[in-house]
């Protein structure tokens, strides 16, 4: 991963084999990242994505072991239990061109991944709510 710097955030560029989230909050954790948003493209392989199915309270997850094209890549940083923790969405986009989307779980950068990180100065934190199951920003 290379890094730099600009007004207002980062700009960040994942290398060939990188594990895109675990980078990611790996990168949050160094600059004491407190809150951002961020957005990208590039190509990655090993996906695994999903949706989140309410009746169950759990994300439903495929995984997609093939290099795709990273059509959008949005999200954000918070955290949970003194953790960072990046929520990112993505669309991806196999030789057929076909979409897929859904939560961003994982993925391993085939080519590059760049991405812009917007850094807001406030600590934001996420809290559990157990009738929905999911972590929602503490506002």
């Amino acid at each position: 991963m290379k890094s730099r710097k600009v007004p207002g955030g980062w700009l960040i560029r994942l290398g060939r084999g990188e594990e895109a989230l675990a980078t990611l909050t790996a990168f949050a954790v160094k600059n004491k990242i407190p809150c951002g948003f961020l957005q990208g493209i590039g190509a990655i392989n090993s996906v695994e994505l999903g949706y989140f199915d309410l009746r169950h309270k759990k994300y439903r997850r495929k995984k997609i072991n093939r290099t795709v094209e990273v059509i959008s890549l949005l999200g954000n940083i918070s955290w949970v239990d003194k953790k960072p923790f990046v929520h990112a969405h993505i669309t991806i986009a196999g030789p057929d061109q076909k979409l897929l989307g859904g939560h961003f779980f994982k993925g391993t950068v085939a080519v590059t991944l760049e991405i812009y990180l917007q850094v807001v100065r406030r600590k934001l934190k996420r809290y559990h709510d157990s009738e929905v199951g999911f972590n929602f920003w503490d506002l």
